[in-house]
């Protein structure tokens, strides 16, 4: 259950395979390098959607947030993009041997079109494979081209044809580097761009017929990737980022089923959006006030989890084997909450979540939260604290009182939280307003000086990395603790689909 609680928390603070082709004489000796991708392209773990690429990183740094802590470094990456450089030096080198009209400008005007480009995980749970889907437009004589001389260059080669059902679909890969090979697919007036040739073709050189269909429909419908994730036809801004729930809870959706992802819309302004599942949610719904109430003040971040506990409990059984333990998940009901400080580290929030209404044995329940929660922690020492009950490990804990429970791998946390449960701590609701629609509360100042020393410290083995940040990361830091506290608020008036997200000042309750 330790492992389950850390994965829940990661949701709150989460906000680019292996696969290698080498050129030959032409396609059959490509040789693919590694093991497959682990990438379903008919499930997008996040998509952008774009009236212009080329535009995108300038309007993010538009928001003021992003700006400060980013800095204009965020466009300069992009601009020097290994990708993207290595697509603009082939350009240049495929034009010069076979006497092309390309121009420098020919990637810049590509890019300055409306698109869509999704993204997978890799093995690491990193966004680093990603399909790009656009217009040809201008392309159409430029791949024309590129397909004639495909037979006698050294980066660029047919790869087959792929049937989509409604035509057939003409197969280029790319060369970027010795190390990245990426596939231009088009057909009619759209082309797609596969950052990796092993997202479409399996270990033996094959097209993977998941992957067909998905790649077929792209070149076949339009809005395809968007629909994936319940936007509209029409978009409300010029640039849409939707992140997947399965990405933001590393895998874990299951037990936050009625949570299906975050998206920011940016244009003049941005605003968020949470995707919402009703029937996922809790009985209370998404939001508790009272939770609020019973979480230490001056968190870092706070963050409130819908959470199925009976879900949690299906699928905790199927993975552990353990019925009898695992029942004791049904012991707790709605809401969680997941809270970091400054105190303490990343990697050690405190939970906390509410017992259910009804427990014929609160005793027996409480024991077998307890040893669940801790199993890593080996013996427990149980010990009372007025009317409430601490279960301990070497540096974990968990305790209960009234209808809470609270569990962290910091122990601290845990004395502070009941503290507050007894009135003799202050809450967060005691330090700003907070309600039922109040999905997290963040305080930059704290939290921006977590970032640094757990970043100075995961680094700490690598010297060149470790000075870079040490110089560079500092000002970038104060810039972020200048900010003030924010809550964020849903604002939405309907159940499920997207729902609006307020930022709000947490001014102080008075």
């Amino acid at each position: 259950m330790r492992r389950i609680w850390m994965v829940l928390g990661l949701l709150g603070v989460t906000l680019v395979g292996a696969a290698t082709l080498r050129h030959g004489s032409n396609w059959q000796e490509f040789h693919y390098v590694g093991t497959r991708l682990m990438a379903d392209l008919n499930q997008p773990d996040a998509l952008i959607r774009t009236a212009s690429l080329s535009k995108l990183p300038h309007d993010l740094l538009k928001v003021p947030l992003v700006r400060d802590v980013l800095t204009e470094d965020l466009a300069f990456y992009y601009e020097q993009q290994e990708d993207r450089m290595g697509v603009a030096g082939a350009i240049k080198r495929i034009a010069y041997e076979h006497n092309l009209d390309w121009t420098d400008k020919l990637l810049v005007s590509a890019l300055n079109e409306p698109a869509e480009v999704a993204w997978w995980r890799d093995g690491k749970g990193a966004l680093r494979h990603y399909a790009l889907v656009l217009r040809r437009n201008m392309l159409t004589k430029v791949l024309q081209q590129a397909a004639n001389i495909a037979m006698n260059d050294t980066q660029l080669k047919r790869a087959g044809e792929l049937d989509t059902g409604k035509g057939k679909a003409t197969i280029l890969a790319l060369e970027v580097n010795p190390r990245r090979t990426v596939l231009l697919i088009s057909l009619g007036d759209r082309l797609v761009v596969l950052s990796d040739a092993g997202l479409l073709f399996d270990a033996n050189n094959q097209i993977v017929p998941t992957s067909r269909a998905a790649v077929s429909s792209w070149l076949n419908e339009d809005k395809v990737l968007a629909k994936k994730f319940a936007l509209d036809d029409t978009p409300r801004s010029q640039h849409t980022l939707v992140v997947g729930a399965p990405t933001l809870t590393l895998g874990y959706t299951a037990f936050l089923s009625g949570f299906k992802g975050l998206r920011f819309d940016f244009g003049d302004g941005w605003s968020t959006s949470a995707w919402i599942n009703e029937k996922g949610l809790p009985t209370a719904g998404l939001g508790d006030a009272e939770l609020w109430r019973a979480a230490p003040a001056n968190p870092s971040a706070c963050v409130m989890l819908p959470v199925d506990w009976r879900t949690a409990k299906r699928v905790v059984t199927q993975a552990e084997k353990k019925p009898v333990q695992s029942a004791a998940l049904l012991s707790l009901d709605g809401n969680a909450l997941a809270c970091w400080y400054n105190e303490s580290n990343l990697y050690s929030p405190v939970f906390i979540a509410r017992l259910a209404k009804q427990l014929p044995d609160r005793a027996a329940a409480l024991q077998s939260l307890a040893e669940w929660a801790m199993t890593a922690e080996g013996a427990l020492d149980k010990t009372r604290l007025g009317d409430a009950s601490i279960w301990r490990g070497a540096k974990a804990a968990f305790g209960a009182t009234g209808q809470y429970v609270a569990f962290s791998p910091d122990g601290a946390l845990v004395d502070k939280t009941l503290d507050t449960l007894a009135h003799t701590y202050p809450a967060i609701a005691d330090q700003t307003p907070t309600s039922s629609a109040t999905l997290a509360v963040m305080t930059p100042r704290p939290l921006s000086a977590m970032a640094e020393r757990e970043m100075l410290q995961a680094l700490r083995y690598d010297s060149n990395f470790l000075t870079v940040a040490q110089t560079h990361l500092p000002p970038r830091i104060q810039a972020l603790a200048a900010y003030p506290a924010y809550r964020l608020e849903l604002t939405g008036t309907g159940k499920n689909g997207w729902q609006s997200v307020e930022w709000r000042s947490a001014e102080a309750v008075k």
